[in-house]
């Protein structure tokens, strides 16, 4: 907050908050889509917010890199996009 604060922003407003753990999945399942720009530098590590996505039935959008399919499987249980024009197309779709 103390960097947000030395920013000269205009017409621009920042609030950060902290959620209780309880709180957080109905605060979630309000969206109408998930996107996760997560990539994986080791090319083993998968994108937990995925999960907490199909957790709360929302729609995801994942950008697409060496093992994403072991969770989300293009157009089975989500969209996979490599660059920004597919997804773009991917929310119009969905959206």
């Amino acid at each position: 907050e103390v960097k947000i604060s030395k920013l000269t922003l205009h017409h621009v407003a920042v609030t950060t908050l902290w959620l209780e753990p309880g709180d957080y999945p109905p605060f979630l399942a309000c969206a109408d889509v998930g996107v996760s720009l997560h990539t994986s530098t080791s090319g083993l590590d998968l994108p937990m917010k995925v999960l907490d996505l199909f957790g709360c039935q929302v729609p995801v959008c994942a950008m697409d890199f060496d093992c994403l399919s072991e969770l989300v499987q293009d157009e089975v249980n989500g969209r996979v996009f490599a660059d920004s024009a597919q997804l773009a197309h991917q929310l119009l779709e969905l959206l």
